[in-house]
Formats: structure tokens, C-alpha cells, sequence
């Protein structure tokens, strides 16, 4: 199995004082160079990271090494090891850890107000052609979709969205499993070599009473897909 835990933080409210103590001295430093909002979900989301870690191989938080690789993604010095993807959003934060390479995107917000352009900047051929036969009422929510799923996708293969532009409609590789789901009234992707069907994501208060509405549910793709990549 590809995904072994998947974990909701915040991102907004800092994370308790006695939770920092899990932080490296690397970790501590990178976030001092931080602005306000990006180091507080820098911080959520490495505390988040270790401690889902250390309940899956038994361990000190303190004792979970974490390496971000050249292409960005995550892995973890465990043996064998282990891989996480991050996002993160408006309201929520979300990480998965697994035991391969693995893509993490959601979105809890509306389409942006460029996203016209990102299309054009962003989107392959195939892509912009589908979206394109969307029905306008329901196209800016369609972005959003294709955009966590394209975005997932890329993750995975260890590159964001702004660092590769390629048609991905026809996968260099062996093609990974995608699958779409709504949570707390947003959208993501989850991208992976495996997928069970069983698995939904748990909360992670890290601070205070911070207990959000989680509803949860794999979603069905929005007519035909524009990509050949599986979903399961």
C-alpha cells in the first residue's frame, strides 16, 4: 500500500509552544526566515510531518529525520524509508505519508481571479480543449479540479506546476493512480503507485480546541478526463 496515513492540520493558528520542541535546529532556522503566514505553516506542517512519522515506526518525534530532495519532495530517513507530500490551503493543510514517491494537492477556495491566464500559461493543449467544452456554469470550479490534479501529478514526479508546463496526456513513465475527493467543502487530488479505497484523512489539532468539519468523499471525475493517466 502506497499511502499509509493522512493528516489534516491548521495553518493559520500557530501551533502550541510545547509542539515546537519536536522541530530541529535546521527547521528552527529556515522558519525564522520566514513571513508570518508562511512560518506558521512551515512550522504546523514539519510538526505535523514528525509526529505522524513517529506513530507509524514508533519513535521519538524528536529522532524523525526529514530530507527535501533537489526535485522538492519529501522523504523520510526511516528504513525502508518513507515519502510525504504537503499542501496547503486557505483554511486547512493536509499532508500524506507513504511508502513511495506520492503527490498532494487541495484547494478549499474559488478559482482565482487569473485563472483564465493560468490556463493559458499552465495547461496543455489537451487540457485547455476540455475545459473549454466545460459548460460555462460549472467551468471555474473545473479548473480548480484539473488545477489539484494536474498540480498532484506533478508533485509526484517532483516538480511543481510553475516548473513544468508539459502535456502530461501521455505519462513518460508507468502512469500513477489518481484519485479526486471533496473535503470541508474544497477539492484535491491524490496521486500515488497505489490507492486503497478505504482510506480518508484524520484530524491533527495541534493547537487549542482547532476541531474543523472534515466531511470527507472521493469524488468522480467530471466527465471524460483530459489526461491518460488512471483513476481509481
Amino acid at each position: 500500500m502506497s499511502v499509509l496515513r493522512w493528516v489534516v492540520f491548521p495553518v493559520h493558528a500557530p501551533a502550541d509552544a510545547a509542539w515546537h520542541a519536536v522541530l530541529d535546529a535546521q527547521q528552527r532556522r529556515h522558519a525564522a526566515t520566514l513571513g508570518e503566514r508562511q512560518r506558521v505553516r512551515y512550522i504546523n506542517a514539519r510538526i505535523a510531518l514528525r509526529l505522524t512519522v513517529a506513530g507509524l515506526v514508533q519513535c521519538d518525534p524528536q529522532r524523525v529525520t526529514i530530507e527535501q530532495q533537489a526535485s522538492g519532495q519529501l522523504r523520510v530517513c526511516t528504513q525502508p524509508p518513507l515519502f510525504a507530500s504537503v499542501t496547503y490551503a486557505q483554511r486547512l493543510g493536509l499532508l500524506v505519508v507513504g511508502s513511495s514517491r506520492l503527490g498532494l494537492d487541495y484547494e478549499d477556495g474559488v478559482a482565482p481571479v487569473f485563472w483564465r491566464s493560468a490556463v493559458r500559461r499552465y495547461f496543455c493543449e489537451s487540457e485547455r480543449r476540455w475545459l473549454q467544452n466545460r459548460d460555462e456554469e460549472t467551468r471555474e470550479a473545473d479548473f480548480v479540479w484539473l488545477w489539484t490534479r494536474r498540480e498532484s501529478l506533478l508533485k509526484y514526479r517532483g516538480s511543481g506546476i510553475r516548473g513544468d508546463t508539459r502535456c502530461l496526456c501521455r505519462p513518460e513513465d508507468a502512469a500513477p493512480c489518481q484519485r479526486s475527493f471533496n473535503l470541508a467543502g474544497g477539492v484535491g487530488t491524490l496521486t500515488g503507485e497505489v490507492l486503497t479505497a478505504d482510506l480518508s484523512p484524520s484530524r491533527l489539532a495541534l493547537c487549542g480546541e482547532w476541531s474543523p468539519e472534515l466531511d470527507f468523499s472521493w469524488r468522480q471525475a467530471p466527465g471524460r478526463m483530459p489526461c491518460c493517466v488512471r483513476s481509481e
